[in-house]
């Protein structure tokens, strides 16, 4: 099971309360719950921002996971966030009363938009081929596509049946596997190939090993026996996959299994085969890459007559590249059409002119053949059954064939081919002009540009171990290696076909293929930095493209099931509207997702406790103001010796009249010289609309949006709010320095998301060298430091008083990872 962890937030709040609340407030001025209630509430607090941090890591970083785990991580998140909303009822009993309704309805939504489809367990759980209704819903739009060819276009498709969805969902029902697979589906890492190569085998064992119920053992064999009547006896079979989601936006091409040359005997095999091949590490990725849950792509199952073909392959009606418009494109090979798809070898091409039927191309390979896959007779012959299929489903089709040794066609699947068009040149990259190629040739099966080092697959270099971003460089395009296209910025190959599965995947995915350059595949140094253009058909040595624009990958997939889905319910968790406490709308109905009860019930705890500590009447714990230079208001507490006993009657005090060291510490460094502060005031909570902080205080003031400090003489915790992002500093620096440290929670910003992930990674790198342990997630940051003398850690306190001056509004102007690192000389190199 997915495990959260007690977040570092949760530690800086204990540390809080053990310096801040049992000092601050005297214990007996309220019941001990309201303390242990609020408590509480900052714990949950801490993790509710940490987990909608990694929400927002995986919709902005692409970060795909199963949504069995993103069920997980949101129940998660709905509990913490139930937490506040439940803490904050016992420290304030019957004031916000209608709070827990609108979580409720929040939480509602959320798992409405996550919840699986409906199934059906019930018949038909066979249905022949020859049916007068084939729903698409139970047999897979592979399955429909294929009948109506027969049906409405007269076309010879293959007899048999299919084993529809409700079998597959009855199975695994009736094998009580559901919660075990849910289980293991939550664990995938797809960063960690071997992980999700063994979740996957325990996952196809799962169904291999599964009982057939005898309802559909009885059901299978009625329709097997009625296909023998219409056949001979003996006849083999082809045993086919038809998921739902198959052949659809996500083609899953290549992804499940189909067995060819089944005896009957072992069709129930088969079968089962079939349907484990759902499980297989590569459908795994790629249903998980394009965002369908399990449930949403049950699988059918196709049984056909084997087709003794004499040639076979593909036909696409239109260019898949959206470059050579008005042709139809005919791959075809001797014997079955497996190695076309599969790409194991370099098929015969023919181009066909649409508005003529016309042969106006012959691919390089095939006139070396002394005979060719298809005559022109037959060709021509195949290629307009391939307009009338494209007029039929009005649109472009990719459609798989067999030719008999008879001569007659037989059609075997048409689905949507899609169009990826060319992009300008003004939207994308190019080849620096002055760099001679290391060679020219090959197919450009999916359009692009991409650089990286060069990853010559072999034995010593197998896929498991390939590092991201690298150019794949292989013999042939298997499907199977479908599974680590999420990790390659290209793909260089031997062999293969335009018309292949593979080639279909990174088509879709937006990686450059670029395939059949034969032996000049050798020239790629394992290693090797090289560059390949996919649309120049050429592969240059180093890293030697031109940027000119970075689309986000949530905008270059927006169109994937993934991102629509995590795109609605993200609408429900973290946008937020309640940004002014002393707006009218700062209320309970006033919320729209679980931001607004997160920064809600935060808010009015907060008050509640300060409007508890305002009763004490003694002058200890005042809240008094800094009288300072720098363009943000910071209002303090003493609690242990932090003030110097004439300041304890002042209500303004100067920064000579602070004791504590490590507030002195953080002050030098942000009132560094060579910091520049401008005349911004540092705090508007109007304009503020990315709150992603835990522990960050507000009060009914006139500085409820102030920067906040509780003090003692070797003990700080503040919480440092410049405008849209917000800094909480603990630390505590006592001569026993296996008792001293720091920690830093760092989240939010004014910028894009790509801006404040910059920032974080700037954060990240200079804390680390100050030898800060650090975890980011999002444009949230964690740091922690300690086992060092309590000289050394002043010391790193007060660089990270420099740091947060230098990184204020960074957000806003970082562009890119090299002016990240210049920043990061620079800020080093200050004195």
């Amino acid at each position: 099971m997915l495990e959260f962890d007690c977040p570092s937030g949760q530690t800086m709040s204990m540390n809080l309360f053990k310096y801040w609340t049992y000092r601050v407030f005297a214990p007996g001025a309220v019941l001990r719950q309201t303390y242990d209630a609020f408590q509480r509430l900052l714990a949950f607090d801490s993790r509710s921002h940490e987990l909608m941090a990694e929400f927002e890591s995986l919709y902005y970083q692409g970060k795909k996971e199963d949504f069995a785990r993103i069920a997980l991580r949101y129940a998660a998140l709905a509990e913490s966030v139930e937490g506040m909303v439940r803490s904050l009822g016992q420290m304030a009993p019957g004031s916000f009363v209608t709070l827990p309704a609108y979580f409720r309805k929040f939480d509602f939504y959320s798992r409405f938009l996550m919840a699986p489809p409906a199934l059906s367990f019930g018949p038909p759980f066979v249905l022949s081929l020859t049916e007068e209704t084939i729903p698409p819903e139970i047999t897979g739009s592979k399955t429909t596509s294929l009948v109506e060819l027969a049906r409405f276009l007269n076309l010879a498709i293959p007899s048999g049946f299919v084993i529809t969805t409700n079998s597959f969902s009855y199975l695994i029902e009736y094998n009580n596997l559901r919660s075990d697979i849910n289980s293991l589906l939550s664990k995938i890492d797809l960063q960690a190939v071997d992980s999700l190569q063994q979740i996957s085998a325990k996952l196809v064992a799962l169904i291999r090993e599964a009982d057939v119920p005898p309802d559909i053992e009885k059901a299978i064999q009625a329709a097997f026996e009625k296909l023998t009547k219409e056949k001979s006896e003996g006849q083999l079979l082809a045993v086919r996959s038809s998921a739902l989601g198959e052949d659809g936006h996500c083609s899953f091409a290549g992804q499940y299994t189909s067995r060819l040359n089944v005896q009957p005997a072992n069709l129930q095999d088969a079968y089962l085969e079939v349907l484990s091949s759902k499980y297989s590490h590569e459908a795994l990725a790629y249903r998980i890459h394009c965002g369908l849950s399990d449930e949403e792509a049950p699988m059918a199952v196709m049984v056909l007559e084997m087709v003794a073909a004499r040639s076979a392959g593909i036909i696409y009606t239109a260019d898949p590249a959206g470059v050579e418009e008005g042709m139809l494109f005919v791959h075809a090979a001797r014997g079955l059409g497996e190695a076309v798809v599969s790409g194991t070898l370099i098929p015969d091409v023919f181009t066909v002119e649409k508005t003529k039927n016309r042969l106006v191309h012959v691919s390089a390979v095939s006139r070396e053949a002394k005979e060719h896959a298809l005559t022109e007779t037959q060709l021509l012959t195949l290629s307009k059954k391939g307009f009338e299929i494209e007029r039929y489903f009005a649109r472009a089709q990719d459609i798989e064939w067999a030719m008999q040794e008879d001569g007659s066609f037989v059609f075997l699947q048409s689905r949507p081919l899609t169009i990826y068009q060319p992009k300008k040149k003004s939207d994308s990259t190019s080849v620096k002009s002055s760099v001679e190629p290391l060679f020219c040739g090959g197919v450009m099966a999916a359009s692009g540009i991409a650089s990286g080092k060069a990853w010559c697959l072999d034995s010593e270099h197998p896929l498991e171990k390939m590092n991201p971003g690298s150019v794949l460089v292989i013999r042939e395009t298997l499907p199977g290696y479908v599974r680590v296209l999420h990790q390659v910025s290209g793909v260089v190959a031997e062999l293969g076909s335009a018309a292949g599965h593979f080639a279909t995947v990174c088509r879709e995915f937006g990686v450059p293929l670029l395939l059949g350059v034969g032996q000049k595949s050798n020239r790629i140094e394992h290693g090797q930095s090289v560059t390949v253009s996919a649309d120049g058909l050429a592969v240059y040595p180093g890293e030697n493209i031109a940027l000119e624009k970075t689309v986000p990958v949530y905008e270059r997939e927006k169109d994937l099931p993934f991102y629509r889905k995590l795109r609605s319910v993200l609408d429900f968790i973290t946008p937020l509207k309640l940004v002014d406490p002393h707006a009218k709308e700062f209320t309970p109905e006033s919320c729209r997702s679980f931001h607004d009860i997160i920064r809600f019930a935060h808010e009015m705890a907060v008050q509640t406790m300060f409007s508890i500590g305002g009763r004490r009447g003694s002058r200890g714990g005042k809240k008094k103001q800094l009288q300072t230079r720098l363009p943000f208001e910071v209002f303090l507490v003493d609690v242990d010796g932090g003030l110097d006993e004439s300041a304890v009657d002042l209500d303004m005090l100067t920064v000579d009249q602070i004791c504590s060291t490590p507030f002195q510490a953080l002050w030098r460094g942000l009132s560094h010289p060579h910091i520049s502060w401008g005349e911004q005031v540092y705090y508007d909570w109007k304009g503020y609309d990315q709150l992603a902080m835990s522990d960050a205080f507000a009060f009914q003031s006139n500085a409820d949006s102030a920067s906040y400090a509780v003090l003692g003489k070797e003990y700080l915790n503040m919480n440092i709010r410049f405008g849209y992002h917000f800094t909480v500093v603990d630390a505590l620096c006592e001569p026993d320095s296996a008792a001293s440290y720091c920690t830093m929670r760092f989240a939010g910003g004014g910028g894009d998301f790509d801006g404040r992930e910059l920032r974080i990674l700037f954060l990240t790198k200079v804390l680390e060298r100050l030898g800060f342990a650090v975890e980011g997630k999002g444009d949230l940051l964690d740091a922690r430091i300690n086992g060092i003398s309590a000289e050394i850690l002043l010391e790193r306190i007060e660089s990270l008083g420099r740091l947060l001056g230098v990184t204020k509004q960074m957000d806003m102007r970082l562009k890119d990872v090299g002016m990240v690192e210049q920043l990061i000389e620079s800020f080093f190199q200050m004195k």
